[in-house]
């Protein structure tokens, strides 16, 4: 076992990830460095772990050496701090366990160590701290995954910085691609999973880790790989399947005692505050998450050294996201229409999926022919990136095929990817050897196809990076198997008799079985005639028939005095069974055959089963290929969906840079546009310098939603590698789109609707980045206006403050005192825009047309005009407006009673001033006079 020892002048030994304090001073924001020395312990050696406060020596944990094949590298860590007074001491005057290092008594309870005192090689100290650098970082990530239903959760633990990051639920398929890049970008040293996990993502964190693992040992000496060699083991960790349960890791996550939380916060509260830090709609996520504080808990991560009553340290949770992806959830995806389910039309199709695809972007762009390019394009709907290279690369696949002179490509490309089917199950059940009929025509299809494509592309020219990747990948393996197939496989025959069959002329024995099976028919009549004639004259019929296992017999009708079995005897036959008033013999002749022919058709069939299983095994040996062929098929169909969309809605390239910008020239709603027409397109311009912040003002119904919704889909369309509605565009890297513009009520979340509209402005406000693309639809409406009001304008200036770090914020409102009062702070990152109209006989007439400056009023009247409300109430309504805009009182609407009522209160007035307040019955004129006065009874 490898001891990993602290140890500094004071004879003071921490363990790695011990939090105690030294004098006041936190260990662990002290620098460590790395040192190796050549340390010899025998089996069976002991020792302790130990901490020395107020000057007294605990006993804290025993280690007990389990190598026993000496010497063994031991890593000892070098803790390097400095104390007050003369106590203070460097890393030169700091030292070494040694080979002379001895534990005196049973106990463990004290320590004693020989020292030396010559000060320390730095140029040895830097060699193996360049050596074990990843491993420094690598101790600090313990990582839980969860993969269910398709969708991964994923959250991991920073030990240094006591904090969990967790990454929103993601569609990941089986080939594990998003799971790949998240191991390679945090490289955890822990991975944290249920006992019950998918097999496929536990054998493939197995593989990582093997591989991680190699890397490692090809970097580092002998010695130094093999140090670790134990760990590699070790990383992947299981706990039981109902500590992942969903309510269970929820209210682990709802007990937190984070830093930010008020400690007068009542648990209502509590939840509350922590729906506005994570989204628990992420179930993956959450699972995951919870997970991972079940198992910090149970082995007191980074808390082994304190009291059991000690828990560990979570001081904040943040969402994050890879660096190579763009991250949006799914209310963004919602609210821009990305993805829209409908119940199926069908009641047939209820049953199955319950849902289809509607009115959305993706129904839009999904001109895909093959299902597994469906399935493609939807991961990259999923998954929209910002590695420029990738980006590119798309760009100008599409680009190719949207080139007229490319069409009659694009055409026959198109026409291929029909035939294209999903050969991974197919591939799985030959392994398995289930393959049907259909399986392996869907197989030749496939690949017979995949020959024509690779050629195609071959001829293209290879500046087209998915061509490129095509010819190198479309091998003669394809050749080779397509042959195979063509040459054995009897497709015909084989769905006519619903198994596998085997082409003539592939083996010789085989066609002679089938030659002599096929004719047996003719020489079984024959056979029958001639048993016939030697049976007695009372039996007119005879059959020979075959049965499998049984072979030949001979087939006699039963006679009318065959009543018993004794009956059924026939000199020279043997009796084998009756069915159906058919008596079956056995005869020499039956005999003969069996001997000469034997069981023709399950001999032919097991050797038919045979040949298959060869035909299998040599397609399983170009697996990769073939799965490689089909992921580059799926992807060329993506692009070729993308080129048919470019060229039928007119889209452009767009320019996706590194700067930080989104200028936009004609840009246009992808689906208003197909809904309406003729569409206005509107320009954008989001930079430094002509300002990140725009506030949208303008009448109700004016466009001012698809404008937001427009800038946020043409962003995300450049992020996935489509073209753009748009005359031009140039869109800078973003690495989060945020949306404030639907609210997805449920009764299960436990949240009122300002409250979910609070979470997702808070969900912006804490995690946007200058990178950050944030759109605001009317934030505020959902409670009183001026408290509204004041949240939108301190969230806007939130944002203002930040200046240069500002992200690029897009909002709406009808808060015209934002303006009109000057509320927020004057700033070149802020424009104020509006939706242009016009007024021509007292009708509004919208354009539009986005300019510059603000509305006067939202024209609330004319809306509601055109939404068909009685012209009576909307004459009231704008009285009613213009007496509170000029702060005069409103009176009720009823004249006549307001008449009457005044009357009776002059009389009262009249009668009370005549009223003798010192002789006259007051509480007789109240109740006689003031009362029956007004309720108008006098």
């Amino acid at each position: 076992m490898r001891t990993l020892l602290v140890f500094s002048f004071d004879y003071i030994v921490f363990s790695t990830s011990c939090l105690g304090k030294l004098r006041g001073v936190p260990i662990f924001q002290q620098p460590f460095h790395w040192l190796f020395k050549s340390h010899v312990l025998p089996k069976g050696t002991s020792g302790v772990y130990a901490i020395k406060r107020s000057g007294e020596l605990h006993k804290v944990k025993s280690i007990t050496v389990q190598q026993d094949t000496p010497p063994k590298y031991e890593v000892v860590w070098i803790l390097e701090f400095v104390l007050s007074g003369s106590a203070s001491r460097s890393m030169n005057s700091a030292m070494v366990l040694e080979n002379s290092t001895h534990f005196h008594g049973d106990n463990h309870e004290t320590l004693e160590t020989e020292m030396e005192s010559d000060e320390m090689d730095p140029t040895s100290i830097s060699k193996v701290h360049q050596v074990m650098h990843d491993y420094v970082e690598n101790d600090q990530i313990y990582m839980s995954v969860l993969w269910h239903g398709g969708r991964l959760g994923m959250a991991y633990y920073d030990l240094e910085m006591t904090q969990i990051f967790m990454l929103l639920d993601i569609v990941e398929s089986d080939e594990f691609l998003f799971l790949k890049r998240v191991l390679q970008q945090y490289h955890p040293s822990c991975v944290v999973l249920s006992s019950k996990q998918d097999d496929r993502l536990v054998q493939t964190l197995r593989n990582l880790v093997s591989t991680r693992s190699d890397t490692t040992a090809s970097m580092a000496t002998d010695e130094i790989s093999a140090s670790f060699s134990d760990e590699d083991s070790d990383i992947l960790q299981f706990l039981p399947s109902i500590d992942f349960s969903p309510d269970i890791c929820k209210r682990r996550i709802l007990n937190l005692d984070l830093p930010g939380i008020p400690t007068h916060y009542t648990d209502t509260e509590k939840t509350l505050y922590l729906s506005s830090l994570i989204s628990f709609d992420n179930v993956a996520t959450i699972r995951a998450t919870g997970g991972l504080l079940k198992f910090l808990e149970k082995r007191r991560i980074g808390i082994e050294l304190e009291d059991a009553s000690v828990k560990v340290p979570v001081m904040d949770l943040k969402v994050i996201t890879l660096d190579d992806q763009v991250a949006v959830d799914d209310t963004a995806f919602s609210a821009l229409q990305i993805f829209q389910k409908e119940a199926h039309p069908s009641v047939y199709k209820i049953g199955q999926s319950g849902t289809k695809e509607g009115l959305s972007l993706f129904g839009l762009l999904n001109r895909c022919r093959s299902a597994v390019g469906s399935r493609k394009l939807r991961l990259w709907f999923l998954r929209p990136i910002r590695d420029l290279d990738v980006l590119k690369q798309r760009q100008d696949a599409v680009a190719f095929f949207v080139n007229p002179r490319n069409i009659e490509v694009f055409t026959t490309l198109t026409d291929c990817m029909k035939n294209v089917k999903n050969i991974s199950p197919v591939l799985k059940r030959m392994h398995q050897a289930q393959a049907a009929v259909i399986d392996w025509q869907a197989l030749y299809k496939t690949v017979y196809h995949a020959i024509y494509i690779g050629d195609l592309c071959r001829s293209q020219s290879q500046t087209i990076h998915i061509f490129e990747r095509i010819n190198e990948a479309f091998t003669d393996d394809l050749h080779r198997i397509a042959n195979l197939i063509n040459k054995i496989v009897d497709f015909d025959e084989s769905k006519v008799v619903g198994r596998f069959v085997v082409k003539p002329n592939v083996d010789a024995e085989l066609d002679d079985k089938k030659r002599t099976y096929n004719g047996l028919p003719d020489f079984m009549t024959k056979l029958a005639a001639e048993e016939l004639e030697r049976l007695s004259d009372d039996i007119q019929e005879c059959n020979v028939i075959y049965l499998p296992q049984l072979g030949y017999l001979l087939a006699i009708p039963r006679l009318d005095y065959m009543q018993i079995e004794t009956d059924f005897e026939i000199p020279g036959l043997e009796f084998v069974f009756l069915s159906n008033n058919m008596l079956h013999y056995k005869s020499a002749r039956t005999r003969e055959l069996d001997a000469l022919l034997g069981d023709t058709q399950c001999e032919i069939t097991d050797q038919e089963t045979a040949i298959m299983h060869r035909l299998q095994n040599a397609i399983l040996e170009s697996f990769r290929t073939l799965t490689e062929v089909q992921d580059l098929c799926a992807e060329l169909d993506c692009i070729l969906s993308l080129a048919a969309s470019a060229k039928e809605f007119n889209y452009v390239k767009p320019a996706v840079v590194n700067e930080d910008v989104i200028n936009i020239k004609g840009g246009r709603h992808p689906i208003q546009e197909v809904c309406c027409s003729p569409f206005v397109p509107n320009d954008t311009l989001s930079d430094q310098a002509g300002g990140k912040m725009k506030v949208l003002t303008g009448p109700n119904a004016s466009g001012k939603s698809v404008y937001l919704k427009q800038v946020a889909l043409i962003v995300y369309m450049a992020h996935i590698g489509s073209f753009v509605p748009a005359e031009s565009a140039v869109i800078g890297c973003v690495d989060r789109i945020f949306t404030r513009i639907r609210t997805l009520d449920s009764v299960s979340v436990g949240l009122s609707t300002f409250m979910i509209d609070v979470n997702q402005m808070s969900e912006a406000i804490r995690d946007g980045t200058e990178r950050s693309l944030i759109v605001v639809d009317e934030f505020g409406k959902g409670t009183e206006l001026v408290d509204g009001m004041a949240l939108l304008c301190a969230c806007l200036s939130f944002w203002i403050e930040k200046r240069e770090s500002c992200p690029h914020v897009l909002v709406s409102t009808h808060f015209h005192s934002i303006i009109h009062q000057q509320l927020l702070p004057e700033s070149p990152m802020v424009k104020f825009m509006t939706m242009d109209s016009l007024t021509e006989e007292g009708e509004l007439l919208f354009l539009y047309q986005l300019v510059e400056g603000h509305a006067k009023s939202s024209y609330a009247s004319h809306v509601a005009l055109q939404a068909g409300l009685p012209e009576k109430i909307i004459q009231r309504g704008v009285e009613v407006s213009e007496l509170i805009r000029q702060n005069r009182p409103v009176y009720a609407i009823d004249k006549v009673d307001s008449e009457t009522h005044f009357k009776r209160s002059e009389i009262i007035v009249k009668k009370f001033l005549d009223l003798d307040l010192e002789t006259d019955d007051l509480e007789g004129f109240l109740q006689d006079f003031v009362l029956p006065t007004s309720e108008g009874k006098l």
